[in-house]
């Protein structure tokens, strides 16, 4: 929910499961409820309750649905470019373990100098918001955690970014907003990804 937008694929995979399961359906609105919080707590927030094996049909249909429902937000691709242009240093941090696929499918991951996840290409790593991942992608592409921001719509997010010395900036297009983000210790927060190219230009003429 930072650079695409996967609550509709998420919404997709969850009422596969409800269908089998002869459950009620969910509703965006409570997608979005749950959305970034731990699989045991979605599982319960939209099904019910916990149970592995509604995890293991989630997760065997939902390739399909991200294929055909994650989509970039309206401003990724002009924000990325603008980025680039800049001589920005992009990389993807995600606890996916494997997030390049998806990026290969909506052709964002020619704008990623790296595409991080919890098992590509460090290895095994703790999960957000541990910061052994940020701490890897920081020394693998030798920047110093002060000249680095780390931008995300969760509070995992956040607490990662301070955990590596990280500015964090949160986006509103999960389900925390602009005072919840202060309170987490943000340094900053914005509704739309295209806001951070003047963030960065203004941090760029203050130092």
């Amino acid at each position: 929910m930072t650079i695409v937008d996967s609550s509709y694929a998420i919404m997709a995979g969850f009422n596969y499961v409800a269908r089998h399961e002869g459950l009620p359906e969910v509703s965006h609105e409570l997608t979005m409820k749950y959305i970034a919080t731990p699989i045991p707590t979605f599982c319960e927030g939209l099904l019910g309750e916990y149970r592995p094996e509604w995890v293991k049909l989630y997760r065997e249909c939902n390739e399909e649905f991200e294929r055909e429902l994650i989509k970039p937000f309206d401003d990724t691709i002009p924000t990325l470019e603008t980025l680039r242009k800049m001589g920005i240093k992009l990389a993807v941090l995600s606890n996916r373990e494997t997030p390049r696929r998806v990026l290969e499918r909506e052709g964002l991951d020619k704008y990623f100098d790296e595409i991080v996840g919890a098992v590509e290409p460090f290895g095994k790593l703790p999960y957000k918001p541990n910061p052994a991942m940020m701490n890897a992608l920081l020394e693998h592409m030798k920047i110093s955690a002060s000249e680095s921001v780390y931008v995300g719509d969760a509070d995992l997010d956040i607490i990662t970014a301070i955990a590596s010395g990280v500015r964090g900036i949160g986006i509103t297009k999960g389900n925390f907003t602009h005072e919840e983000f202060r309170l987490l210790g943000a340094w900053k927060s914005i509704d739309e990804l295209s806001e951070l190219i003047n963030i960065i230009e203004e941090d760029a003429v203050s130092k």
